[in-house]
């Protein structure tokens, strides 16, 4: 009963704290969403506006090659750009593409020969999809060159085409939609499971030594063991409620968000995997709360505390990156006792449906494991008189 009276305690100065209040509901749920639907947004504005826009082309040597260069102008897709120099063009000038025809280009197509033309493009410009668009127009003009040549000579140009592929994709809605959030979300659900309790973390231990009131605090009848263990149902308490909050809102923000790649049908989470990765979360999140404790309780203030838990932040970024970038790891079962990176591989597989029963086990096991020791080395912090009375 004392733990839960410490707790609500705990609770009820986290509430208080508008700094604390704002970083447990005020950051999952504004933050994410606009971190989901900006840059979405935006990306997909700038493809739609480059798609209607005509694609700005350099022509070098045009007199080489007059009918391409009518042809690709006719299309009305193309817009020409006056210059000599391509290069400086499409670096400085906002030119998108720069297409180079050598001479006797004509007199090579017309001789039945194979000739070359050079497309000019600036790879640096990653989302621009004009010289894409460009290419596209020079190969439906290659075709054309081949289809004039085969009917000269009496040849049907469906003989070069014995079958065609048809893609057809096999995967349910819930499958692609399980796709992208199992590269999305794990790394955001071990990120929350962090920083969602922090600053209540700071403000049970460092915050306690800064407004010297843990010195009284002391002093009470109540166990220290019973002291940490309340605190730290505290921190979990935040930790927890930011990191639902915080994709809750994301799933939000994908159901309203524009489509992803065809996978908006299926970016949903039923109950039975909502309480799987819920359980998956709870051992990290307490080993997060109770290492959160220990570290900021060696801190003299809340700002110094703060210095503490990023160096934690981003080690937990490199396991998140690997797992998001690599979606077809499939790590051996002893892996899954490594510490959150486990919990990524098992959060992952979750929105996949194709968790290992064995893994999972393993991964909550060895979890809660480490999460004790975590618990352990708080409690033992707190008995520490050096670091108590640290300032």
């Amino acid at each position: 009963m004392t733990v839960l009276l410490v707790w609500f305690k705990e609770l009820l100065d986290t509430l208080r704290d508008r700094r604390t209040l704002a970083a447990m509901v005020l950051g999952p749920v504004l933050v994410m969403p606009v971190f989901v639907l900006l840059p979405q947004t935006l990306l997909q504005r700038q493809a739609q506006a480059q798609e209607q826009a005509a694609i700005r082309v350099v022509f070098v040597g045009a007199e080489h090659g007059p009918e391409l260069v009518d042809t690709l102008l006719a299309s009305g897709e193309v817009e020409r750009v006056e210059g000599e120099e391509p290069r400086v063009l499409l670096q400085e000038d906002g030119a998108d593409v720069g297409l180079v025809i050598p001479a006797g280009f004509e007199t090579s197509l017309a001789e039945g020969r194979t000739a070359a033309v050079q497309m000019l493009v600036d790879e640096s410009d990653m989302f621009s999809v004009q010289a894409e668009r460009f290419r596209t127009l020079l190969s439906g003009y290659n075709q054309d060159v081949v289809q004039e040549r085969l009917e000269s000579l009496g040849v049907d140009p469906a003989l070069l085409i014995p079958f065609t592929i048809d893609d057809v994709n096999i995967a349910t809605p819930q499958q692609m939609g399980g796709s992208f959030l199992g590269m999305m979300l794990p790394m955001f659900i071990v990120l929350w499971a962090l920083v969602g309790g922090m600053y209540t973390a700071i403000d049970v231990t460092a915050g306690e030594k800064e407004r010297l009131t843990l010195e009284p605090l002391l002093t009470t009848p109540v166990r220290r063991t019973t002291l940490v263990l309340g605190k730290l149902l505290a921190v979990v308490t935040t930790s927890l409620v930011a990191l639902i909050l915080a994709v809750a809102s994301m799933l939000i923000a994908f159901a309203i968000a524009p489509p992803l790649s065809g996978a908006n049908s299926g970016l949903g989470v039923d109950l039975a995997t909502a309480a799987l990765l819920l359980a998956a979360s709870l051992p990290v999140v307490i080993l997060f709360s109770a290492l959160e404790m220990a570290v900021c309780l060696l801190a003299r203030s809340f700002k110094e505390a703060q210095n503490y838990i990023v160096p934690m932040q981003f080690a937990v970024l490199v396991p998140a990156m690997a797992v998001m970038v690599l979606p077809d790891l499939s790590p051996s079962l002893p892996s899954f006792a490594i510490p959150v990176f486990s919990t990524l591989v098992i959060l992952r597989d979750l929105f996949l449906g194709q968790v290992e029963p064995a893994a999972f086990g393993l991964m909550v096991v060895s979890s809660l494991v480490y999460a004790s020791a975590a618990v352990g080395l708080a409690i033992w912090q707190f008995g520490r008189e050096k670091v108590l009375f640290r300032t």
